[in-house]
């Protein structure tokens, strides 16, 4: 495997050796989840090395081409209504102010078409049509939860920009509505159906005033140089387009080919349920004192729906009443779907999404008889106080045990419950007693967060 990187600025960076040299601790350092199930193992200060890297992001092992779901971490497995993201990043197609053929990239043969952005790399994205559809049906409020867009049958006429259809896939989805799409939030409540999916036309009709879609939320702008790509104000509306295959037969081996002109550059995917051994666990401490953040981190690439942007989940972690929610806080810990109709508990979704045994966490406070630990407000979710004085959100109640995780940087697949200063979603008690614990269960497997009281000895002289 090449050492290229991307990042914000330059798409393809070559990784020193000391970088490389962390990259496969950090690969080798989820392995060692296994030894001790019962226990969350000590993060050996990943949580505090990947904030570094950023905005050091993504992994490539070709020179041009770049997939979002290529990571040697998760063996390029992806899953659900995860978006895929694929970037071609070619020197010799990258002027803005230049008018150049569409580079030829496919997905299982089937033509993926790419569009230019204002950073000369050109941009596609794909998902499988059933799990976007399922996805999308889950969204009551434009622009928010699991939204996809408008959906669009690959029958369709529409053309944002000469050439440009959609023929090859199973059909597409687009921003802001609009053009005869279709949407769960203005189809007189009827659901999406892969059967009833519109002949869209060149005919705007009513566009969102916000983005619709909301599962690619930081996408680049269109090239709209006259002399260059020129999108058109039909491409800007519609923009970003997800195009949709059909991967149901799962596992389903997914091949992503760039057809350079010095050699096919390609990335071959699995998309089928993340194996359990890609699921780990971890804390940045054996056991935590009186006063301490219960700072963890999480590693699933299934969560990482959006590869633009940082997601976020939300559990009521209570045993007897789980609940699940995406981007209930935005990347501010400011409510976006908390408090609205938008708030869909997707826990009953989760089959149907292709989770296993990952995607519910549940978190019993007080095995032992005794409370050890407060939730608290951080930079990733809003909580205030209710009448008993525990903490909930606008939608969760306390006794639901609201728990949010927020991805360290984009298309990462690692999720941490704490912010950028370190505070964390919980916090041990300043009067917890010694050796008593909270107990949290994910993928399966239940973790122990133990009070211990450490002493040490200063000797001056």
């Amino acid at each position: 495997m090449l050492g290229f990187v991307r990042d914000n600025g330059l798409i393809f960076k070559p990784l020193s050796t000391g970088e490389i040299f962390l990259f496969i601790l950090l690969i080798l350092v989820s392995s060692f989840i296994v030894l001790l199930p019962t226990t969350i193992k000590p993060v050996h200060a990943m949580e505090g090395l990947l904030p570094k890297y950023e905005p050091v992001q993504h992994v490539s092992s070709n020179p041009n081409l770049y997939v979002s779901a290529e990571n040697p971490l998760f063996k390029n497995y992806f899953a659900g209504p995860m978006v895929i993201e694929v970037i071609v990043s070619d020197p010799n197609i990258q002027r803005l102010d230049q008018s150049y053929g569409e580079p030829v990239v496919t997905v299982n043969g089937k033509r993926l078409r790419l569009a230019q952005g204002t950073d000369g790399n050109w941009y596609g994205y794909f998902a499988d049509r059933n799990q976007a559809i399922a996805a999308a049906n889950t969204a009551v409020l434009s622009g928010k939860g699991l939204d996809f867009g408008g959906f669009c049958n690959p029958g369709s006429s529409f053309s944002p920009h000469s050439g440009v259809d959609y023929s090859d896939t199973t059909g597409f989805t687009i921003a802001r509505g609009g053009y005869g799409s279709i949407n769960d939030t203005n189809n007189g409540g009827a659901k999406i159906t892969p059967s009833n999916l519109p002949v869209c036309t060149n005919v705007q009709g009513t566009l969102t005033t916000n983005q619709m879609e909301h599962v690619i939320r930081e996408n680049k702008t269109l090239n709209t140089n006259v002399n260059g790509f020129a999108a058109g104000t039909t491409y800007e509306n519609v923009w970003p387009i997800i195009q949709l295959y059909d991967f149901s037969a799962i596992p389903t081996p997914v091949t992503v080919d760039y057809q350079n002109a010095g050699g096919d550059q390609i990335v071959n995917l699995t998309f089928d349920r993340i194996p359990t051994n890609l699921i780990h666990v971890f804390a940045d401490r054996p056991d935590f004192p009186q006063g301490s953040q219960v700072q963890g981190d999480l590693l699933d690439p299934q969560l990482n729906i959006d590869p633009t942007s940082e997601d976020s989940w939300t559990w009521g972690a209570s045993i007897t009443n789980n609940t699940l929610y995406y981007m209930a806080f935005g990347n501010d810990g400011k409510p976006d779907a908390d408090g609205t109709l938008a708030m869909q508990n997707l826990i009953g979704n989760l089959t149907t999404f292709m989770f296993n045994h990952n995607g519910r966490l549940t978190e019993n406070p007080n095995p032992q008889g005794v409370v050890v630990a407060n939730q608290q407000s951080n930079g990733i979710q809003t909580l205030f106080s209710d009448s008993r004085g525990l903490k909930r959100t606008e939608s969760i109640n306390s006794l639901s045990v609201p728990l949010t995780i927020h991805e360290l940087v984009p298309n990462a697949g690692i999720f941490s419950d704490y912010d950028t200063g370190g505070i964390a979603d919980i916090i041990i008690k300043n009067n917890a007693p010694r050796d008593k614990s909270f107990t949290a269960t994910y993928n399966d497997r239940t973790y122990s967060i133990i009070v211990k009281f450490h002493t040490a000895t200063l000797t001056m002289g």
